[in-house]
């Protein structure tokens, strides 16, 4: 009989809960609870921009992040509007609870300087109990955003996007960060610092305490030029274990977000490899 890796075990086992749930009743999706413990206390979700061109309308988009037995999502802006209609927010929320999933966080993208718009967004985020916008501020919205965050207590995640962006490298987004409010800090996209040719380990060790959000996504090389190709998550250049114990060594507590664009148009699979490989490393680390 062939010996059985813990990896190949992890990954067997998640596949057949994935292929369980498709016939489980919404109301015994594994707790939230069990969740974390199965991520090494990680609270481990989705960026919902994974899904687009696989399942673009809401509910198979939640259909398919219950069957990865995930709990937390970040919204992209595409698949939930910010509104003040409370029967759209009441309707979401609903289908939400429903597959007993929360939403975590939310990506604006680029965040201008409007302040009307913005408070409409902070309390379309306290309405649906986000703890982290995401997105790229300009200049001039940082002063808006110091006094929003004050007053709804509402953290805001700077996105670094990596060569040719605004927000390139570490230093970027800790200078950016600096002069304001403890609670505008840092959502960090491992993949994009790859890209720019920084390793993900030392980046969190260096954003420390402002890192409310994660990003989860690796290249097969850190590389800034050339640009590197992507790889399922665990099988690429990133020290998994390393990470998992920088991000408890600097106290992180936020949504830590999948982005897998190893097969965007078939992402299932390599989501369902990257999230065992994230929990054998998570556990071993714990």
């Amino acid at each position: 009989m062939s010996k059985v890796s813990r990896r190949q075990f992890i990954a067997t086992g998640a596949a057949a809960a994935g292929a369980a749930m498709l016939t489980t009743p919404r109301w015994a999706y594994a707790s939230k609870e069990a969740s974390m413990e199965q991520y090494g206390g990680f609270r481990v979700g989705i960026q919902s921009n994974v899904l687009s061109g696989y399942s673009p309308e809401l509910e198979p988009m939640l259909d398919n992040i219950a069957e990865l037995g995930l709990h937390w999502v970040e919204f992209a802006n595409w698949h939930y509007e910010v509104t003040d209609d409370p029967d759209r927010i009441a309707e979401v929320q609903g289908l939400l609870e429903a597959r007993n999933i929360q939403m975590d966080a939310y990506f604006l993208g680029e965040i201008d300087s409007n302040g009307d718009e913005l408070r409409r967004t902070f309390e379309f985020a306290r309405q649906n109990g986000v703890s982290v916008l995401v997105g790229q501020p300009n200049e001039e919205t940082f002063p808006i955003l110091h006094e929003l965050v004050q007053e709804f207590d509402i953290k805001v995640g700077i996105h670094n996007y990596g060569p040719n962006h605004r927000f390139d490298l570490v230093e970027d987004l800790i200078k950016a960060a600096a002069p304001w409010d403890w609670r505008i800090g840092y959502c960090f996209d491992t993949g994009h610092t790859m890209r720019a040719g920084e390793e993900p380990v030392d980046a969190v060790r260096r954003l420390g305490s402002r890192l409310y959000g994660l990003h989860l996504r690796e290249h097969a090389v850190v590389s800034r030029d050339p640009q590197p190709p992507e790889s399922i998550v665990g099988e690429g250049a990133m020290d998994l274990e390393a990470l998992c114990v920088a991000l408890r060594d600097v106290g992180f507590s936020g949504p830590l977000s999948f982005e897998v664009y190893y097969n965007p148009q078939q992402p299932m699979e390599p989501m369902r490899q990257s999230l065992a490989n994230f929990a054998e490393a998570a556990q071993a680390t714990a």
